[in-house]
Protein backbone atom coordinates (compact mmCIF):
# COMPACT_ATOMS: atom_id res chain seq x y z
CA UNK A 1 0.00 0.00 0.00
CA UNK A 2 1.13 3.25 -0.88
CA UNK A 3 2.11 6.04 2.19
CA UNK A 4 -1.32 7.60 3.51
CA UNK A 5 0.36 11.13 4.83
CA UNK A 6 -2.46 12.86 6.70
CA UNK A 7 -1.22 16.75 7.66
CA UNK A 8 -2.61 17.99 11.11
CA UNK A 9 -2.07 20.93 12.53
CA UNK A 10 -0.64 20.59 16.39
CA UNK A 11 -0.22 23.43 18.88
CA UNK A 12 0.99 25.71 16.28
CA UNK A 13 3.31 22.73 14.49
CA UNK A 14 2.16 20.33 11.55
CA UNK A 15 2.54 16.70 12.25
CA UNK A 16 2.28 14.69 8.85
CA UNK A 17 2.23 10.59 9.49
CA UNK A 18 1.37 8.36 6.91
CA UNK A 19 0.67 4.66 7.29
CA UNK A 20 2.57 1.71 5.28
CA UNK A 21 1.72 -2.03 5.12
CA UNK A 22 4.76 -3.79 6.00
CA UNK A 23 6.39 -5.07 2.60
CA UNK A 24 7.43 -8.56 2.18
CA UNK A 25 4.45 -9.89 4.47
CA UNK A 26 1.55 -11.23 2.91
CA UNK A 27 -1.77 -9.22 4.63
CA UNK A 28 -5.13 -10.89 4.47
CA UNK A 29 -9.01 -9.52 4.26
CA UNK A 30 -9.08 -10.21 7.90
CA UNK A 31 -5.90 -8.84 9.70
CA UNK A 32 -2.60 -6.46 8.65
CA UNK A 33 0.00 -5.19 9.61
CA UNK A 34 1.50 -1.84 8.91
CA UNK A 35 4.00 1.22 10.11
CA UNK A 36 3.01 4.36 11.45
CA UNK A 37 5.53 6.95 9.97
CA UNK A 38 6.51 10.72 9.90
CA UNK A 39 7.64 11.38 13.40
CA UNK A 40 11.30 10.56 15.18
CA UNK A 41 9.59 9.27 18.13
CA UNK A 42 8.01 6.82 15.56
CA UNK A 43 11.02 4.13 15.44
CA UNK A 44 9.54 0.87 14.01
CA UNK A 45 9.72 1.41 10.62
CA UNK A 46 13.40 3.05 10.33
CA UNK A 47 14.69 0.17 12.42
CA UNK A 48 12.65 -2.46 10.44
CA UNK A 49 13.83 -1.36 7.23
CA UNK A 50 17.52 -1.59 8.42
CA UNK A 51 16.98 -4.99 8.71
CA UNK A 52 14.30 -6.20 6.82
CA UNK A 53 16.57 -8.66 4.59
CA UNK A 54 18.59 -10.01 7.35
CA UNK A 55 17.98 -13.27 9.12
CA UNK A 56 16.07 -10.84 12.02
CA UNK A 57 14.23 -9.66 9.68
CA UNK A 58 12.97 -12.71 8.46
CA UNK A 59 12.07 -14.19 11.26
CA UNK A 60 10.47 -10.90 12.34
CA UNK A 61 8.02 -11.72 9.04
CA UNK A 62 7.76 -14.26 9.67
CA UNK A 63 5.83 -14.02 12.75
CA UNK A 64 3.80 -11.40 11.29
CA UNK A 65 2.83 -14.10 8.84
CA UNK A 66 1.46 -16.18 11.85
CA UNK A 67 -0.66 -13.42 13.39
CA UNK A 68 -2.02 -12.49 10.61
CA UNK A 69 -2.78 -16.56 9.75
CA UNK A 70 -4.71 -16.34 13.12
CA UNK A 71 -1.90 -18.41 15.07
CA UNK A 72 -2.10 -17.99 19.22
CA UNK A 73 -0.04 -15.54 20.29
CA UNK A 74 3.06 -16.77 21.42
CA UNK A 75 4.95 -15.04 24.16
CA UNK A 76 8.61 -14.18 22.54
CA UNK A 77 7.06 -14.45 19.20
CA UNK A 78 4.35 -11.73 19.44
CA UNK A 79 1.20 -10.99 21.29
CA UNK A 80 -1.30 -8.32 23.32
CA UNK A 81 -0.60 -7.47 26.58
CA UNK A 82 -4.19 -8.71 27.63
CA UNK A 83 -3.20 -9.36 31.24
CA UNK A 84 -2.01 -6.07 31.90
CA UNK A 85 -3.94 -3.12 32.91
CA UNK A 86 -6.91 -2.24 30.84
CA UNK A 87 -5.45 0.58 29.55
CA UNK A 88 -2.86 -1.70 27.65
CA UNK A 89 -5.76 -4.35 26.39
CA UNK A 90 -4.92 -2.65 22.47
CA UNK A 91 -1.63 -3.05 22.53
CA UNK A 92 0.95 -5.28 20.91
CA UNK A 93 4.37 -6.41 20.35
CA UNK A 94 6.42 -9.02 17.75
CA UNK A 95 9.68 -9.67 19.59
CA UNK A 96 12.86 -11.88 19.11
CA UNK A 97 14.07 -12.67 22.49
CA UNK A 98 17.64 -13.80 20.77
CA UNK A 99 17.73 -10.39 19.67
CA UNK A 100 16.54 -8.24 22.40
CA UNK A 101 14.32 -6.60 19.92
CA UNK A 102 10.38 -5.34 20.73
CA UNK A 103 8.68 -4.10 18.23
CA UNK A 104 5.58 -2.27 19.68
CA UNK A 105 2.18 -0.85 18.24
CA UNK A 106 -1.59 -1.58 18.83
CA UNK A 107 -4.16 -3.10 17.14
CA UNK A 108 -7.53 -1.70 15.87
CA UNK A 109 -10.57 -1.86 13.64
CA UNK A 110 -9.66 0.91 10.57
CA UNK A 111 -12.43 -0.13 8.21
CA UNK A 112 -16.77 0.01 8.83
CA UNK A 113 -15.79 -4.15 8.48
CA UNK A 114 -14.73 -4.31 12.05
CA UNK A 115 -13.66 -8.19 11.37
CA UNK A 116 -10.72 -6.52 9.91
CA UNK A 117 -7.89 -6.09 12.39
CA UNK A 118 -4.82 -3.94 11.93
CA UNK A 119 -1.56 -4.13 14.11
CA UNK A 120 0.03 -0.61 14.10
CA UNK A 121 4.16 -0.82 14.77
CA UNK A 122 5.07 2.42 16.38
CA UNK A 123 7.83 1.65 18.44
CA UNK A 124 11.73 -0.81 18.02
CA UNK A 125 13.03 -0.84 21.17
CA UNK A 126 16.37 -3.22 22.12
CA UNK A 127 15.58 -4.65 25.44
CA UNK A 128 17.52 -6.80 27.64
CA UNK A 129 14.67 -7.15 30.39
CA UNK A 130 11.93 -10.05 30.06
CA UNK A 131 9.85 -7.42 31.95
CA UNK A 132 7.15 -5.31 30.40
CA UNK A 133 8.28 -1.77 29.95
CA UNK A 134 5.17 0.59 30.90
CA UNK A 135 6.83 3.57 29.63
CA UNK A 136 7.53 1.90 26.32
CA UNK A 137 3.37 0.99 26.59
CA UNK A 138 2.62 4.44 27.09
CA UNK A 139 3.93 6.21 24.27
CA UNK A 140 2.16 3.70 22.26
CA UNK A 141 -0.64 5.08 23.90
CA UNK A 142 0.05 8.44 23.19
CA UNK A 143 -0.13 7.68 19.39
CA UNK A 144 -2.70 5.90 19.70
CA UNK A 145 -4.70 8.49 20.72
CA UNK A 146 -3.40 11.05 18.54
CA UNK A 147 -5.86 12.47 16.19
CA UNK A 148 -2.76 12.48 13.56
CA UNK A 149 -2.87 8.82 13.88
CA UNK A 150 -6.65 8.87 13.51
CA UNK A 151 -6.32 11.07 10.50
CA UNK A 152 -3.35 8.84 8.68
CA UNK A 153 -5.57 5.86 9.34
CA UNK A 154 -8.25 7.60 7.73
CA UNK A 155 -6.29 8.53 4.72
CA UNK A 156 -4.91 4.84 4.20
CA UNK A 157 -8.10 3.31 4.53
CA UNK A 158 -11.26 4.13 2.65
CA UNK A 159 -14.21 4.29 5.13
CA UNK A 160 -12.25 4.34 7.84
CA UNK A 161 -13.37 5.56 11.44
CA UNK A 162 -11.59 7.14 14.12
CA UNK A 163 -9.49 4.22 16.39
Amino acid sequence: MALAPAKVDSCMSSINLAVEMVAGVAHSEKRAIAFLRGHPDLTAWPEFDRVSTTPLGKKLKHRMGLWIAFKTDTPGKFHRFKNEAQKYRDCFTFEDLDAQVRIYGFTCHPKKDQSFELVLLIRWVQKKRQHTDYAELDRVLIWKDHFATHAALRNAFSNTKVV
